[in-house]
């Protein structure tokens, strides 16, 4: 004689605690992605910012010292321009700047840089970035006479719909 085989299936506590277990397993993978989601893009601003930041200091710091700087840089400017009068000189745009404190108080749209090198108004992924420059003695920071080293702080500001915050790229340029 034969014992019948006993069928069990699930029980209706047993079905309700998978689907709760499910459904908060499910709520976190959603979550997570949705955060990964939002930044992904911020590799691309920060890259954006960075290259912004290095391309404005560049220019500034290619160019010499000061007016009073004769070419060649030695001996230094003595006395050099006062750090009250940083800023372009009567009369010059950013195209002639032609010594670094002249960028000082330099407050534009980032497509600025690109002005010259696209005849359509700059290149469009720059829009809505804007950089503020600023100039100011700083040889007393690094203990040496206070006129031989200017620090350039350019100011990065991305478009504001994508949650990044300014970023300031500073750097020291020496009376050589």
């Amino acid at each position: 004689m034969k014992h019948p085989v006993a069928e069990r299936g699930f029980s209706l506590v047993e079905i309700i605690i998978t689907i709760v277990i499910i459904a908060i397993a499910l709520t976190a993978a959603i979550s997570g992605w949705g955060t990964i989601a939002r930044h992904s893009s911020d590799v691309m601003w920060q890259t954006r910012i960075s290259y912004l930041g290095q391309a404005y200091l560049e220019e500034i710091l290619s160019r010499p010292y000061d007016e009073l700087t004769p070419l060649g840089g030695s001996p230094a400017c003595s006395p050099c321009t006062p750090q009250g009068s940083f800023g372009p000189d009567g009369g010059e745009v950013r195209s002639t700047f032609d010594d670094v404190d002249d960028y000082h108080g330099l407050s534009e749209s980032a497509v600025g840089l690109f002005n010259e090198l696209v005849t359509s108004g700059g290149i469009a992924s720059y829009r809505g970035y804007q950089v503020d420059v600023s100039v100011t003695y700083a040889g007393s920071q690094v203990g040496i006479t206070n006129e031989l080293v200017k620090q350039v702080t350019v100011t990065v500001t991305p478009p504001q719909n994508t949650g990044q915050s300014p970023v300031n790229f500073s750097a020291l340029r020496g009376n050589y």
